[in-house]
């Protein structure tokens, strides 16, 4: 009982009580999802209640104190009373009296908190109703669950501030499980339906005009604006088609070390307002925990975006980059970035994907789940725990294109296609970008569907005409058809017509290849040369990628093995391996070169190097095994040893190369005497589509041709030697003089066969 305690042990008891009651409300607050209102208010009741308490306190202190008189120790005679009556307080005293007891105090102390449930309990039913102005948009129908919101660019006078700001918004408004925001990335193509250039700003004004267009129901506007050392941060989310306001709200920052937390402020109003429970907006990290803590840092990033997403100054977009996670070193989401953007640059790449793995605990879910998808994908190589993790991604959100077009690419690490186009399909269908439009279009035609890939490019076409991933696939779909000329004008339309070094080098390269299929060897090398210089210019760490191929025209199609040799160790002189970064180092591929055309020390010395230069943690995944067991698989070939060689063959993973388990085995089924089986594999090779064809064609159509009409000459076929005697005599019709005899040769079998025949 409290009562005939001192006002010091009162106090105590209060203390204790208080606390033990503010841990029930945060509790509460906690696991039912209130308002964080309630634990102030909670607070301010205890606090009201705090002098209360010590004035009951003193009042009963005094009363029991004051209120009866001592019992005398020896009554005298005559006394007609043990007790002697207290002298009767003043009216004022009799109504403290009554008013300061323990009994009162507990009930207003109880009618306080049930003033506190009931104000709770009605602000959370008309939030979560719709009803007032507490109502969330959600709940009220102004906005529907999992509405695409079109965040606009922010206004004002400092454009490296207001892109930082947007982008800030940007990824805070994303952890939100009610709505969901528009990557910027993924308007390209409505801009261009709008007939409005990549590089357009997204304000206030296009963001409504392109909401309106592709279905997106609402728009948020902001504005950063200086108010003397400090600044003011406005949002407001607008219908997209009547544009009234359904939310304003505004921030402050004192200077510009404010700004990140003021928009994080603002973005979880915002939050609030559309609905967000209060237990998700609490367990999400603040903002400057899931980007950077620099707004000099996020400036950069922001300026990075811009320039990527306008395909504006690749080279100056990796050097914010580079500019942002020198600021910070912990700001993940840049490092990510970085690894997406870094092609060609393995080593550079695969630090960037390890160091926002380091730093994930740094990102907003989404962003986390990314990282790790990429560092399985990328780092470990292993695809099918990417799917794994990308697929949680697809749980979170349906209709993520990014996530459901990333599961795609991952299974086509594994050549299951199938697979792949259904989920290239899902992404297309939210939303058609150029890059889910052309990955379904590889995978259908990696599954031979030509038609359905030229449809499906059609799209892009509509889209974005001239586009070079699009034209890239249309000269690949060209090729497998064998339509050789229409494959020689897509390529030469990516050489002269992208601004970019790396796609014209790759057109340069392709030309190169259908020079090369028709037997043009020196028109070949000549168009190889000049898609390595491009290479050079775009900077690749390994520039010669075209140049192999002179190996392999002369290892395969001339059949000089010593020549081949030359090329490889002249290549090998050229390309500053001591420059490069040890990843970037080509040893394995030059390593299976070597082993091809029989050099088996050139061979080992390029294998021991890779694996004194790189770092064992690096030499792991199928990609490296696979190069491996090639490597391993043509030493015993050229070495005269077929069944080992197959046995390397088969030990080689599933990869998405389609092409790769022919033309090595079916060599060696003819070096066992096994020549139905070296049929089988010839054949393969020539029906099966592949995104390479032509770089496969360059160096094998003619010589599998070759062989074919001479196997199932020797089996006893003429019909089927005949036929492919006369592809070979067509294809190489007009081809360099050093191939003219084996023309000749073939013509001379032809017309004997179809003499014999009669």
């Amino acid at each position: 009982m409290i009562g005939g305690r001192t006002l010091l042990q009162v106090l105590g008891i209060y203390a204790a009580g208080s606390w033990l009651v503010m841990q029930v409300v945060d509790l509460l607050k906690e696991n039912m999802g209130l308002p964080d209102w309630v634990f102030p208010f909670a607070l301010v009741l205890l606090l009201i209640g705090l002098p209360i308490i010590l004035t009951t306190a003193v009042v009963q202190k005094r009363i029991a104190t004051a209120g009866v008189e001592p019992r005398p120790k020896a009554p005298g005679p005559g006394s007609s009373a043990d007790r002697a009556p207290a002298r009767p307080p003043d009216g004022r005293s009799d109504d403290v009296r009554r008013f300061f007891t323990w009994k009162n105090a507990l009930v207003g102390g109880a009618a306080a908190f049930v003033l506190l449930a009931v104000v709770t309990a009605g602000f959370m039913f008309m939030r979560n109703r719709g009803i007032g102005p507490v109502g969330s948009l959600v709940a009220s129908g102004l906005l529907e669950e999992r509405a695409a919101i079109v965040v606009a660019d922010f206004a004002g006078d400092d454009a490296s501030l207001t892109r930082a700001a947007t982008q800030a918004f940007r990824v805070d408004l994303s952890q939100s499980e009610l709505v969901r925001v528009v990557e910027p990335a993924t308007l390209d193509g409505a801009l261009r339906r709008m007939q409005l250039p990549e590089d357009q700003p997204l304000t206030a004004e296009v963001a409504h005009e392109l909401a309106v267009r592709e279905g997106f129901p609402a728009v948020i506007e902001g504005e950063i604006g200086s108010v003397g050392d400090g600044y003011v941060i406005t949002a407001r989310l607008a219908d997209a088609q009547s544009e009234e306001t359904l939310a304003s709200l505004r921030e402050t920052a004192a200077d510009a070390n404010g700004i990140i937390p003021a928009i994080d402020r603002l973005s979880g109003k915002m939050r609030e307002r559309i609905g967000d429970s209060y237990t998700n907006m609490r367990a999400d990290e603040p903002l400057e925990r899931v980007t950077t803590g620099s707004l000099d840092a996020l400036e950069k990033y922001s300026r990075a975006l811009e320039l990527f997403e306008s395909g504006r100054d690749y080279e100056l977009g990796i050097a914010m980059l580079e500019e942002a996670v020198a600021a910070d070193s912990g700001f993940a989401m840049a490092w990510r970035k970085l690894g997406v953007e870094l092609v060609g640059n393995q080593a550079r790449r695969v630090e960037a994907i390890e160091k926002a793995y380091e730093n994930r605990d740094r990102l907003t879910e989404r962003e986390r789940l990314l990282a790790e998808a990429q560092y399985y994908y990328e780092v470990v190589d292993d695809p099918r725990k990417a799917i794994t993790v990308f697929e949680r991604l697809v749980d979170l959100d349906p209709s993520d294109s990014w996530a459901l077009n990333n599961v795609g690419a991952s299974y086509t690490q594994l050549g299951q296609w199938a697979e792949a186009e259904t989920w290239f399909a899902r992404s297309v269908a939210v939303d058609s970008t150029i890059k889910s439009i052309t990955n379904l279009a590889q995978a259908q035609l990696q599954q031979g569907k030509l038609d359905e890939a030229d449809a499906t490019l059609a799209i892009a076409d509509r889209i974005a005409p001239g586009n070079e991933r699009a034209v890239f696939v249309h000269a690949a779909v060209a090729a497998n058809r064998r339509d050789w000329e229409a494959a020689e004008e897509f390529a030469r339309r990516l050489r002269d017509e992208s601004s970019d070094p790396s796609w014209a080098g790759m057109g340069a390269m392709q030309m190169g290849n259908v020079a090369a299929v028709g037997g043009h060897l020196a028109e070949a090398d000549r168009l190889w040369q000049e898609s390595t210089e491009k290479a050079r210019v775009a900077e690749f760490p390994f520039a010669s990628t075209a140049l192999m191929q002179r190996f392999d025209i002369d290892l395969d199609v001339r059949g000089d093995t010593a020549r081949a040799i030359r090329t490889l160790d002249e290549i090998r002189a050229a390309e500053p391996f001591e420059e490069m970064e040890p990843l970037n180092r080509p040893y394995l591929w030059f390593a299976s070169w070597y082993a091809r055309a029989g050099a088996r020390e050139k061979s080992e010395a390029m294998t021991r190097a890779y694996e004194a230069e790189v770092p064992a943690a690096y030499r792991v995944g199928r990609d490296v095994e696979s190069n491996y067991q090639a490597t391993e698989a043509y030493l015993h070939l050229s070495e005269g040893r077929p069944a080992e060689a197959l046995d390397a063959f088969r030990r080689i993973g599933p990869s998405n190369c389609g092409l790769c388990g022919f033309i090595g085995p079916a060599k060696a089924f003819e070096a066992l005497g096994r020549p139905d089986s070296a049929i089988a594999l010839y054949e393969g090779f020539l029906e099966t589509s592949d995104m390479q064809r032509a770089a496969w064609d360059n160096e094998n159509l003619g010589p599998t041709l070759e062989r074919l009409g001479t196997l199932y000459e020797e089996r006893g076929n003429p019909d089927a030697a005949a036929l492919y005697y006369a592809r070979l005599v067509e294809l190489w019709s007009d081809a360099d003089a050093e191939l003219q005899p084996r023309v000749a040769a073939a013509r001379a079998r032809l017309e004997a066969i179809l003499k014999e025949r009669g």
